[in-house]
């Protein structure tokens, strides 16, 4: 039976208090003594900045203003002052602070996940020797912007854990891959497969691999040995896929290509791997089918372009400050799909009408319900509906 208490937390059930109860928990923004704003008054413009068509800091201060004249609302300037003397660690810090208690809301504990770690690139169209710019691949008419190393859950559910701001002209990719699995082991995270393009397949990257006892799953780049071994193949057995066990020419550990033939593309499709490989024929079929999981990362970035906050600030700061926003705005979004069916959309378009309740009224505190009763009273409406249709079904 559904208590007043489950209706009454459902009914004020807020979605800007959810984001702003894990933005505000962990002091993802540190604030100087002398500001003239309460962090919530900050929040509220950052994220009609992330979830509304004024996708910047001033479009959304200067909208905020327009709507709520006679209330004073922070500038941009003013929010750029408070945001570029906080350090960006701990502000990453605070991020991955608000996704283990978001991992665990929705008991994931105790279960095995896949992983997929990527670089994210995001151009800069300014002078290329601004502060923390590096190259990156061409896109968008730029060769040089922002770099992220990223961390995320793939498969049946979907978060980013993690976020490394890559600052350096060189990828460290040991040290990368050894942060990143010792942060996974501290949040309780256990580990399936992991998951890389070509850009990880290198000595540095495998060997740490091997030595952390991950299984891992990579997409191989062709080189002149591993096309001679191909070649031979292909003399005695024609255009069939095949397992080779292979070693980088400056040492590491030795590992399996799987070179799976696309009748399609006429090629072959390589594959980096330290699993047993049991036959051709079964990894035929498993490995590409296992490799298509890494796209849900890729898919990830669109949804996460829908909380960009569009800034030509120079400031490093702003920069990852930003990108986190629209990490954790993906995970808040997946963290709500886990018990309700909602958009990004629906997300956006909830938190922005909150936002300008939150200004007119000048509420001090948004969290009307912690977070956790949240999901605990939506998964009960959920299993509660599911229950009232299946006996419903049952009696016709």
């Amino acid at each position: 039976m559904q208590t007043k208490n489950d209706s009454m937390a459902i009914d004020t059930a807020s979605l800007l208090a959810v984001s702003s109860e894990l933005f505000s928990k962990y002091d993802i923004i540190t604030l100087p003594e002398s500001a003239n704003y309460r962090c919530q008054n900050i929040l509220n413009v950052l994220l009609h900045a992330s979830t509304s068509s004024t996708n910047s800091l001033e479009s959304a201060s200067n909208d905020l203003k327009s709507k709520n004249p006679d209330l004073k609302i922070p500038s941009a300037d003013t929010i750029f002052n408070y945001i570029k003397d906080n350090n960006i660690e701990d502000s990453l810090s605070a991020f991955r602070k608000m996704n283990c208690e978001i991992f665990k809301m929705m008991k994931l504990e105790n279960t095995v996940h896949d992983i997929a770690i990527d670089f994210h690139d995001i151009p800069y169209y300014g002078d290329k020797n601004t502060l923390g710019m590096r190259g990156i691949k061409p896109k968008n008419g730029s060769s040089w912007g922002k770099s992220f190393c990223t961390l995320d859950i793939i498969g049946t559910s979907h978060l980013t854990l993690d976020i490394i701001d890559v600052n350096g002209l060189n990828k460290n990719y040991s040290l990368f891959i050894k942060s990143l699995f010792e942060r996974l082991k501290i949040m309780g995270v256990k580990t399936g497969t992991a998951y890389f393009d070509k850009e990880f397949f290198n000595r540095a990257v495998i060997s740490k691999l091997c030595e952390l006892k991950v299984d891992f799953v990579i997409a191989a780049k062709s080189n002149q040995v591993i096309n001679s071994k191909l070649e031979n193949h292909k003399r005695e057995w024609g255009n069939t896929s095949t397992i080779f066990e292979y070693q980088f020419q400056k040492g590491g550990p030795s590992f399996n290509i799987v070179a799976i033939y696309n009748d399609k593309k006429k090629r072959f499709l390589l594959f980096a791997t330290n699993k047993e490989a049991e036959s051709i024929e079964k990894f035929e079929k498993t490995i590409p089918e296992e490799y298509r999981k890494r796209w849900n990362i890729e898919t990830g970035y669109r949804v996460k372009n829908d909380f960009k906050i569009r800034t030509c600030t120079k400031s490093p700061v702003a920069r990852t400050l930003f990108f986190a926003i629209q990490c954790i705005m993906y995970n808040i979004l997946n963290m709500l799909k886990s018990v309700i069916e909602i958009t990004a959309y629906e997300l956006k378009s909830s938190i922005n009408e909150d936002i300008n309740k939150a200004v007119r009224y000048g509420l001090k505190s948004l969290n009307l319900i912690p977070v956790k009763v949240l999901l605990d009273c939506l998964k009960w409406y959920n299993e509660e509906r599911n229950r009232v249709l299946r006996t419903r079904l049952t009696t016709i």
